[in-house]
């Protein structure tokens, strides 16, 4: 346990680090438009460990669950070497510190209360406890301290690649991939562009492969599928084509998934360049029904945003195992 100058050291750089960590958790990523949304939003229901390979994944995505993962590893490694304390006191204070996070990153309508936050974030934890513990000798001098830092790296390494292996067999692993526009509608009605245009977004020319949501639908678009949980995710391309950036409309375009009468994912969008496009992967595991709300603030229809190319992924054998899992721990909420 550190004593004397290294001790004060490291307890002011550990205040400085859990301050930016609250940062980012609160405000950072443009949290102060979330409070637009007046319902708090929560996930009790644990979807897995959010920690995947990057390959085929919206790097956006990727790299906030990644991030989730590392930047809990600090306080693993550091508080150990300040305070007293074993593997099982040291996890359940973190569990319940993240819990508390949660719970206020909800009421204060700043972020969302989810259990897998939670997992992930505890997951990195503990990675950064072992890694100090395996090292035994001159913890308080630079070479010992380095050697932290290395082993957490390793095992940080580990992790990601045995939980992104776990994560990627039960995703890919014989699902088959399904456009949207190939499903029937249970309610209301959507128009999909049957000519595929191509248009400019962010300065490129995009030529949607699959399908292409038509601008041609009204200003607020509702519609329902039903999936009857035979899908694991979804993912696609949003965004407010450039023809309509820097003219009269201020337009802002919103996408929400509801599934199964809860809302679970929102993106918005602004007709700003480099505000105006975006991806979306979504999990869908045991979900029956899913309706998307695309609502477009501007009257003028040449202004409203589009979707092209969004897939859903079928169910294989082990993600149905799972999806029953999770369908028992539904029932005792």
């Amino acid at each position: 346990m550190y004593q004397g100058k290294l001790r004060k050291i490291t307890l002011i750089l550990l205040a400085l680090y859990t301050v930016l960590t609250l940062y980012f958790l609160y405000v950072g990523f443009d949290r102060a438009s979330f409070l637009q949304d007046s319902s708090m939003r929560y996930s009790l229901i644990p979807e897995g460990i959010p920690l995947h390979f990057p390959m085929g994944r919206s790097f956006q995505i990727w790299f906030f669950e990644l991030g989730n993962f590392v930047a809990f590893i600090p306080f693993g490694m550091v508080i150990p070497l300040l305070f007293r304390c074993n593997f099982i006191r040291f996890i359940t204070l973190f569990i319940l510190f993240i819990t508390i996070v949660e719970i206020l990153q909800m009421l204060s309508r700043l972020g969302s209360f989810d259990i897998d936050d939670i997992i992930i974030n505890t997951l990195g934890a503990a990675v950064g406890y072992w890694a100090q513990r395996l090292v035994r000798r001159d913890r308080d001098n630079f070479k010992g301290i380095s050697r932290i830092i290395l082993t957490a790296i390793v095992l940080a390494i580990g992790v990601i690649a045995i939980v992104g292996g776990i994560n990627h067999y039960l995703q890919k692993g014989g699902g088959e991939v399904v456009a949207l526009n190939e499903l029937t509608l249970k309610e209301e009605s959507v128009l999909w562009d049957e000519t595929l245009l191509s248009f400019t977004s962010v300065g490129k020319k995009v030529e949607p492969q699959i399908n292409l949501y038509s601008r041609k639908n009204t200003r607020t678009n509702e519609f329902t599928y039903l999936l009857n949980g035979k899908y694991t995710r979804m993912a696609g391309n949003f965004a407010i084509p450039d023809d309509v950036i820097n003219a009269a409309s201020n337009g802002r375009s919103e996408i929400i998934f509801i599934a199964d009468g809860t809302e679970i994912y929102s993106l918005g969008l602004l007709a700003e360049i480099g505000l105006n496009q975006d991806t979306f992967q979504i999990p869908l595991n045991g979900v029956n029904e899913l309706t998307i709300q695309l609502m477009n603030d501007d009257p003028n229809l040449a202004t409203n945003a589009v979707m092209w190319d969004v897939t859903l992924t079928e169910v294989n054998t082990g993600q149905m195992m799972i999806n029953r899992m999770k369908e028992k721990l539904r029932s005792l909420f």
